[in-house]
């Protein structure tokens, strides 16, 4: 049996596609790095204004109020304990960007 080989129009090759892990998690470094700092500033907000969802009485006003005024020290914490706020911030980060990848994976080449 001979196999038929199909040219594309235009003598261009086709386009081989890409395994879906390497889809999903196909992120440059560069993009990786962007992610943990965006899950580093996401762990300050939620940790310095002490954020708790659970309470009935969940105020975003007062929780913002009380971030601007304690900015400073939640700056020299962060200093001192960089990985408490980074881990934080992943476990908000990570399961939206994992969400958002696994929407956008058929649209992605």
């Amino acid at each position: 049996m001979s196999e038929v080989k199909i040219e594309p129009v235009g003598g261009k090759p086709a386009k081989v596609k890409r395994h879906v892990l390497l889809r999903l998690f196909g992120i440059k470094l560069f993009g990786w790095i962007k992610l943990a700092l965006l899950c580093i500033l996401v762990g300050f907000v939620v940790l310095v204004v002490e954020f708790d969802p659970v309470t009935q009485d969940v105020d975003v006003g007062q929780a913002f109020g009380r971030f601007l005024t304690s900015a400073w020290m939640a700056l020299r914490w962060a200093v001192l304990n960089f990985w408490k706020p980074a881990l934080a911030g992943a476990g908000i980060v990570m399961p939206i960007w994992l969400l958002w990848r696994l929407l956008s994976l058929p649209f992605r080449k």
